[in-house]
């Protein structure tokens, strides 16, 4: 697991849509879903349920969401004060 799988997960989420959030993130489509299977794996569970073209967060998926946007923000804010040494 690492920041770039969660991020990707949470665009995901955002907009609904792999195609769009590899947009948003100048990625192509199998990058952003290599990226969600990679996370799946890590956790061991299925973040999405797919069906056809459509994604629907599955009631794990929700509750890493919490988590995944907890991550990131922490993330970001060490970058900040870190650089601010």
């Amino acid at each position: 697991m690492n920041i770039d799988h969660i991020e990707s997960f949470i665009y995901v989420v955002e907009y609904k849509s792999v195609h769009k959030a590899a947009n948003v993130l100048f990625l192509s489509q199998p990058t952003i879903s290599a990226r969600i299977k990679s996370l799946e794996e890590s956790l061991n569970v299925k973040l999405f349920i797919r069906s056809g073209r459509s994604l629907t967060l599955s009631k794990e998926g929700k509750h890493f969401l919490t988590y995944a946007r907890e991550i990131v923000s922490l993330y970001r804010k060490s970058q900040i004060e870190i650089q601010a040494l």
